[in-house]
């Protein structure tokens, strides 16, 4: 396809950058403060473009690693289904406070990327927001889906619709109850309720299956309890991004229903495109061990189920489709820029950059850079890697 001038290019995102709407935003109303283990009546009024509305529901504060941060992100459901612009109809979301990507975008591009890769891939629709607690201004936020059983569209009529989040099933060892969130559901069963029907001895029966099987029976059995398609794209996108908080805990495990095998859903990418989970700048110098899991090394290593070679034929497909490619990338960076970009020293003001919990203090063009920098590292690397496969 024949490439724009860069000039007309430039031209084309100005135009379009003067025609943007004032980004929307959420007032929440509330007397007393919020919980963290209790939802409690708010009323919401969402302002955009168009509309006023006044919504009305139930609210708390959401996190575990991050709830240390100063800003907090928030599980709202709504007493009714309301359709956000350009989100579906819903009346469960969460609120990111996004506090440690100063870009605002790692979330959002990997969701957005992974559900280009395929329409069976499953991750939360996104839009950006400026969020006011009883009228004072609390910084830009992610409205994003909330992964649930109504959002995966499970049969929830089939004994064998279930979910879990993050369950630690890729572990070898168990891990101690000191370690699990709640110990009487160790593999964080979310759909059926644990306590309405127990599914601990599905996934575990799976785990068996993934540690104690001979290699024959692998091969043999594997696509019978998971969607290899699936299980290709995610790890493709755990690759792209170097998540490696995603290969052992940021997914949920969700199964449609008895003819269905499992599924992974992606959630928590903001640690990524060059940087790590504890946030420091890493533009390849730790890459992502996918051996770590049980899963992946053992497709990879079993050449009876032709993993490796799937997997290097659809990496060069979605480089040729250019989903996975810099252009593309650029894109999202771009459109997601041209939303955000006059809000961000707004959100910056309140929430600082040179925060002690960041290891350097880049301002949020820095961090777009970071971001560009990795992805032309990542796809060379990755272009080379997938060649030698034979």
């Amino acid at each position: 396809m024949k490439q724009l001038h860069p000039f007309i290019t430039i031209l084309i995102l100005l135009i379009l950058s003067c025609n943007n709407e004032k980004l929307q935003s959420l007032n929440i109303k509330k007397s007393n403060d919020f919980k963290w283990n209790v939802k409690e009546p708010c009323t919401l009024i969402f302002l955009d473009s168009e509309n006023i509305d006044t919504l009305y529901g139930i609210i708390k504060y959401r996190g575990n690693t991050s709830s240390k941060y100063p800003k907090h992100s928030f599980s709202l459901e709504l007493d009714n289904k309301y359709s956000f612009p350009h989100l579906p109809n819903d009346d469960d979301w969460i609120l990111n406070a996004n506090y440690i990507d100063k870009t605002f975008m790692r979330h959002k591009i990997s969701y957005d990327l992974f559900r280009e890769m395929s329409s069976k891939n499953i991750a939360p629709k996104s839009t950006f927001i400026n969020l006011k607690i009883n009228d004072k201004y609390e910084g830009l936020y992610i409205l994003m889906e909330e992964i649930n059983g109504k959002m995966l569209r499970l049969i929830k009529q089939d004994t064998l619709a279930m979910l879990f989040t993050a369950p630690p099933f890729l572990l070898k060892e168990k891990l101690p109850y000191k370690y699990v969130q709640d110990s009487l559901n160790y593999y964080q069963q979310k759909y059926p309720k644990i306590d309405v029907s127990d599914k601990t001895y599905y996934i575990e029966n799976f785990r068996n299956f993934l540690f104690n099987s001979n290699d024959n029976e692998f091969a043999q059995n594997i696509s019978n309890w998971v969607d290899i398609e699936n299980v290709i794209d995610w790890h493709i996108i755990l690759l792209f991004s170097n998540n490696s908080d995603g290969l052992m805990k940021n997914f949920y495990l969700y199964k449609l229903d008895q003819f269905t095998p499992f599924r992974f859903a992606i959630w928590d990418y903001d640690h990524s495109f060059g940087r790590d989970a504890d946030n420091e700048s890493n533009l390849m110098t730790r890459p992502i061990n996918c051996n770590k899991s049980i899963l992946l090394e053992r497709l990879k290593k079993i050449s009876e189920t032709g993993y490796s070679l799937k997997l290097k034929k659809r990496w060069f497909e979605l480089r040729e489709k250019k989903i996975i490619s810099t252009s593309n990338f650029e894109h999202h960076i771009i459109k997601n820029n041209m939303i955000i970009e006059s809000q961000v020293e707004k959100n910056f003001d309140k929430w600082k950059i040179n925060s002690s919990w960041y290891y350097d203090d880049n301002d949020y063009n820095q961090e777009l850079n970071l971001m560009r920098d990795f992805v032309k590292i990542r796809v060379i690397q990755l272009d080379d890697y997938f060649k030698s496969i034979l």
